[in-house]
């Protein structure tokens, strides 16, 4: 059996984009189904990408000033982080699957053709590969643990989403938030809700691929996020706990980190050092939701922030904190963490084993595959 996949983004050089998409393809080849990643030449937006001038948000002459700016940025964050991007391209040219160009693609010989996960249906980013435009109707589509990056759609939004989404078989989503909005316009369908595909692969086989951290006793922090303001904090947590502090600089790979934070600076871990670092930590110090993840699988105390001017992003840390009936581990900088409940990792480890199930018999069974054949 053969199944084609459809990522975010073909070059993605962010830690959790491409490690949800390494664990996608990686869960598929492990039941014996053979994974090619299909490339679609066609970047163009599902939205139009006027949005911002036509609902007055920025005037043109501030969109040009924007894309200066902007340059200007990529210019020097390429400059800083060409040896990771150089390191998680090996990655990829190691783990993925082989890219077959679409218009080369034999349809025929698909179960399904699989797009996912991570914000594949955030309105303001999403490609209309990302709704499978491209692939005949007659092909089993699935849509797997689609995240949205925000609470609501405009009413435009949901005219060029609604058609769009009608065509496709199976439609499951990551946050609990997205099936709410998805099921107010959308109700021939059923959407399910289903683990985020990093949480499919057991701690077991994260490790095989891990590698050890040579520091010892310390903080991990990773923010894709402004965290200037949480410095301080982190580093009195650290004080009081006498453990270093690790930090990945340019978390993002899209802004300037002018931080000088940390007593260790990581910027080119490729994908299985990030792991790395995660595993070997004594607490983890975060805005990400891929961070939280990995601390989950590693049985790593981790701290949360709400990331700034990001709000809707929270929803996904949100929907894993009520999946595995964590202690609230969203903080402030006035929170008093130093005596705050360590997390039950074994209860944690009970409800992981029983959602994965239902996550993985929907990914199953939406390709038609019966698992215990593998």
């Amino acid at each position: 059996m053969k199944v084609g996949l459809v990522p975010l983004l073909y070059d993605e050089y962010n830690y959790g984009g491409v490690l949800q998409f390494y664990a996608l393809q990686e869960i598929l080849i492990q039941n014996n189904i053979e994974t090619e990643i299909i490339y679609f030449d066609n970047d163009e937006k599902i939205c139009d990408s006027d949005f911002a001038v036509n609902n007055g948000i920025l005037s043109r002459g501030k969109q040009a000033l924007v894309r200066i700016w902007d340059s200007y940025n990529r210019t020097l964050i390429k400059r800083k982080l060409k040896d990771r991007w150089e390191n998680i391209k090996c990655f990829k040219q190691k783990y993925y699957s082989p890219l077959i160009d679409s218009r080369n693609v034999k349809w025929s010989e698909y179960a399904a053709v699989i797009c996912g996960s991570d914000q594949i249906w955030n309105p303001q980013s999403a490609r209309k590969r990302s709704f499978l435009k491209y692939v005949p109707d007659d092909v089993n589509k699935v849509i797997y643990a689609a995240s949205m990056g925000t609470d609501k759609l405009s009413i435009n939004e949901k005219k060029v989403f609604k058609p769009a989404i009608e065509r496709l078989q199976h439609i499951s989503v990551r946050e609990y938030s997205a099936k709410e909005i998805l099921d107010e316009f959308i109700v021939e369908k059923n959407i399910s809700v289903v683990l985020d595909p990093t949480l499919l692969l057991s701690a077991g086989d994260w490790m095989k691929i891990t590698k050890p951290c040579l520091y010892n006793k310390y903080i991990f922090t990773y923010f894709l996020g402004e965290y200037a303001d949480k410095i301080d904090y982190i580093k009195q947590f650290a004080k009081e706990k006498g453990l270093k502090i690790i930090n990945v600089p340019f978390a993002s790979g899209e802004k300037i980190d002018r931080n000088r934070f940390g007593d260790y600076r990581v910027i080119e871990a490729d994908p299985c050092a990030f792991l790395g670092l995660i595993a070997g930590a004594e607490y983890i110090f975060t805005d990400s939701f891929h961070a939280c993840v990995f601390s989950v699988l590693f049985h790593k105390q981790f701290f949360v922030f709400r990331r700034d001017n990001s709000e809707k992003m929270y929803c996904r840390i949100e929907t894993l904190i009520k999946h595995f009936s964590l202690p609230d581990r969203c903080v402030s900088v006035e929170t008093p963490i130093w005596k705050s409940p360590k997390i039950d990792f074994d209860n944690v480890e009970f409800i992981q084993k029983e959602i994965r199930e239902k996550s993985l018999d929907y990914l199953f069974g939406s390709i038609n595959y019966d698992k215990a054949q593998s």
